[in-house]
């Protein structure tokens, strides 16, 4: 089960949210997931205001046999406002769907101090915020608030669990995909870690204010989680 969390995690992490032309709004995207060419389940990703801040959610259950192993539904939560170079993390909080705690994760971010504390798998974590450090659900707005200004998101800084790693996103091609919402004009990018055997394509629709519409993870050049949009739905 840890593998399948982890996997879906990890793709979560290159799924951004959708935006307006120029701006961040309230949104409800939902996607189905698949590992290999099997189905495996669906995943929803919200944004949402809350007064002079934000809060992305994003939400993944199992379905069929995949249950056995995937337990309840996987959440992910951060709360953020947003400045003028990005996101800036509160809260961050990571349950894998089960009465364990072993995997979850609830972080508080102290920026006056430049700290990071909260508990991860059941251990403590108290460590140095760096420069635009992100949350893996805060991520998703950084990059698109990255690509709605015009700029690459280039090297990111995201706290996992009690480490800090860096994804390098890297600009492909462009592609039209068809989708089960049409269409759709797309800009294609590969995030990975330096060093590491995976990778995540994402394809991003402009139009639709740079929402990811596909995305799958390589795991040493072999497919492994996959999602496709389904449904769209602007302002929450």
């Amino acid at each position: 089960m840890k593998a399948l969390v982890i996997g879906w995690l990890a793709l979560l992490v290159a799924l951004p949210a959708a935006a307006a032309d120029t701006d961040l709004a309230p949104f409800v995207a939902d996607y189905d997931v698949k590992y290999g060419r099997f189905s495996v389940g669906t995943s929803r990703t919200a944004l949402s205001r809350d007064g002079d801040g934000w809060v992305m959610e994003t939400s993944t259950n199992a379905s069929g046999l995949y249950r056995l192993f995937a337990g309840g539904t996987i959440r992910q939560h951060s709360e953020f406002e947003l400045l003028a170079d990005g996101p800036r993390p509160a809260r961050y909080r990571f349950d894998d769907g089960t009465r364990d705690t072993d995997h979850d994760v609830s972080l508080q971010f102290d920026w006056p101090a430049n700290r990071v504390r909260g508990v991860a798998e059941d251990r403590p974590v108290d460590i140095e915020a760096v420069a635009n450090l992100q949350d893996s659900a805060s991520l998703q707005a950084f990059v698109v608030a990255s690509l709605l200004a015009g700029r690459e998101p280039g090297t990111v800084a995201m706290i996992e669990k009690d480490k800090v790693k860096y994804y390098r996103y890297t600009f492909l091609r462009r592609e039209t995909l068809r989708t089960a919402i049409g269409d759709v004009e797309t800009v294609v990018y590969r995030s990975a870690r330096d060093g590491s055997d995976r990778e995540t394509i994402t394809w991003h629709a402009p139009k639709l204010g740079f929402t990811a519409v596909q995305a799958e993870q390589l795991i040493a050049g072999k497919r492994g989680f996959q999602t496709y949009i389904r449904r769209f739905q602007p302002g929450g």
